[in-house]
């Protein structure tokens, strides 16, 4: 009988990722289809796909366990959480004095799932994004909640932010200059107020190029927002997909900053909208592949 206890003690720390470290929270977040879907198969340039699931800033794994274990964690809707679909969805935590490593040496707190690599040609990735009713907006230093980034020097060519050029709250898209954008004229997607409280369904459609005919277009609740068209990217290098709370230039603000949650559901991505199967979100890929940008 005590030896059937200690097995079954064993079995539920390891379903129970409420409570979880971040490493185990990981490795059950790649597998887990009511989290994510069609990342499978995803890998670097080089055929590999070693470590192409990461926890970004990776400096957070070398903390102590208890200083980290608020950051990322698998929530349940049975517990009250906010779950888009199924039973589970991602809660992301920041608190003041969450940079870990170059984070912390360059004015930065983050925690962020890093995948790579979105490198098809064309591809399709969407995402749901809740903020709590009592989310805190941290302007004027900038929050990033979600950003596509070559694996390189370079800035990332597209962010959603939390925040416009002198705009606190909302969620918009920035589009970097070395990618044709204007980095001084973010577009909003949605307003603050229609996001406290609420699911917030994204999706973009990207050609990835370093070329004139490549495009970016993103969706918010099934209505098309925003769009780029030229060079998506610098040069033909692996393209990476964060989700999380991305916080920079805090001594902006004399501090300590307030603690910021958010959280992710429905994490699809496919070489085609169909592959997303977006009507168990309430959406027809006729209709979003029909919709033109005006």
């Amino acid at each position: 009988m005590k030896i059937l206890i200690y097995v079954i003690s064993i079995l539920l720390s390891f379903t129970n990722f409420s409570n979880a470290d971040v490493e185990n929270i990981l490795k059950e977040i790649k597998k887990n289809k009511d989290l994510v879907m069609g990342f499978k198969n995803v890998k670097f340039l080089d055929g590999s796909s070693k470590n192409n699931w990461e926890i970004n800033n990776s400096d957070i794994l070398k903390s102590e366990k208890k200083t980290r274990k608020h950051v990322l964690k698998i929530v349940k809707k049975a517990d009250d959480y906010p779950v888009r679909l199924g039973k589970q969805s991602l809660r992301f935590e920041v608190r003041h004095g969450n940079g870990w490593g170059w984070d912390k040496k360059n004015d930065r707190e983050r925690v962020e799932l890093k995948i790579c690599c979105i490198n098809k040609k064309i591809t399709w990735t969407a995402w749901s994004i809740y903020l709590p009713k009592d989310y805190n907006v941290v302007f004027p230093i900038r929050t990033m909640l979600g950003q596509f980034h070559n694996d390189g020097d370079n800035p990332p060519a597209f962010t959603f932010e939390n925040q416009g050029v002198l705009i606190p709250g909302g969620y918009w898209l920035e589009v970097d200059s070395y990618v044709g954008g204007n980095n001084n004229n973010p577009k909003l997607l949605i307003d603050q107020k229609d996001m406290l409280g609420k699911w917030t369904d994204v999706l973009v459609n990207a050609k990835w190029t370093n070329k004139k005919d490549g495009f970016f277009k993103v969706w918010v609740n099934g209505k098309l927002k925003a769009q780029h068209t030229g060079m998506t990217q610098e040069k033909i290098d692996d393209m990476l997909f964060h989700i999380g709370i991305y916080r920079s230039f805090l001594s902006k603000t004399p501090g300590p900053d307030p603690t910021q949650v958010a959280y992710y559901d429905e994490v699809r991505h496919g070489n085609k909208c169909k592959k997303l199967k977006l009507k168990e979100l309430g959406y027809s890929c006729k209709d979003i592949e029909s919709q033109t940008f005006k």
